[in-house]
C-alpha cells in the first residue's frame, strides 16, 4: 500500500516517542519488536521495522496491517484514525461529539482505584478521595508524583485528560495527560 512518506515519518517519530527509545541501530529494532509484542501481543518482524525505518532497502509500500499495529502502539485505534486525527489536523473539525468509553468520578466510591495509561509508556494509579478529588498512589514515567492530588470528573479513552492539579498552597493549575493520542488504557478496581 503506497502512503504519504510524511505520514510514515510522523508515525516513526511517534513510535519512538511511545517507546521512549530512539530507533537507530540493529539492536533498537529488536527492542522495538519486543516492545510491540509486549504491549500489544502482536508481532512485527525486525526486518519489516528496518525496512519501514529505511535502515535497509526495500521500503516501497507497506501492508495496512503493519500500519495499524504501529498506530495502535502510539495510542490510536488504527492507521486511518492516525492519519485523520494526527497527520491531517487541518482537516479535523474544530468541534465533535466524543463517543468513547468513560469512567465518571460521580460513579466512584471513596477508596476506588483507577489506573490510567498514555503514551509514551506513562502510567498512574489513582485513589478516589471523594468530591471529584483523586490522589496519585503510583506514578510510572509521568510528571505527576505520588501524593499529587487533582480534581477530575471523567476519564475518557483515546482523549486527553485535563485536570485541575492542586499545589501545596491549595491552588489549582490546569494539567494535561495524553495530549497526543489521549488515554490509551483505563482500569477501575
Amino acid at each position: 500500500m503506497p502512503v504519504n512518506p510524511q505520514y510514515i515519518t510522523l508515525l516513526r517519530q511517534l513510535v519512538e516517542e511511545s517507546a521512549d527509545h530512539a530507533i537507530a541501530t540493529s539492536n533498537d529494532f529488536i527492542f522495538l519488536s519486543g516492545e510491540i509484542q509486549g504491549r500489544l501481543n502482536e508481532n512485527l518482524s525486525v526486518s519489516t521495522l528496518k525496512r519501514l525505518w529505511g535502515y535497509v532497502d526495500g521500503y516501497a509500500s507497506v501492508r495496512p496491517s503493519t500500519l495499524d499495529i504501529l498506530a495502535r502502539f502510539t495510542g490510536f485505534p488504527d492507521w486511518e484514525t492516525f492519519v485523520s486525527d494526527y497527520c491531517e489536523v487541518e482537516s479535523v473539525q474544530s468541534s465533535h461529539r466524543v463517543v468513547s468509553e468513560s469512567i465518571y468520578t460521580k460513579d466512584l466510591t471513596v477508596g476506588d482505584r483507577v489506573e490510567i495509561r498514555w503514551n509514551p509508556n506513562r502510567r498512574c494509579t489513582l485513589t478516589y478521595l471523594g468530591d471529584n478529588l483523586l490522589e496519585v498512589s503510583e506514578s510510572v514515567n509521568a510528571k505527576l508524583k505520588t501524593g499529587a492530588r487533582f480534581f477530575c470528573q471523567r476519564f475518557t479513552l483515546n482523549q486527553p485528560l485535563y485536570v485541575d492539579l492542586l499545589d501545596n498552597d491549595g491552588h489549582t493549575e490546569l494539567f494535561v495527560m495524553g495530549n497526543k493520542g489521549g488515554l490509551t488504557k483505563m482500569l477501575l478496581y
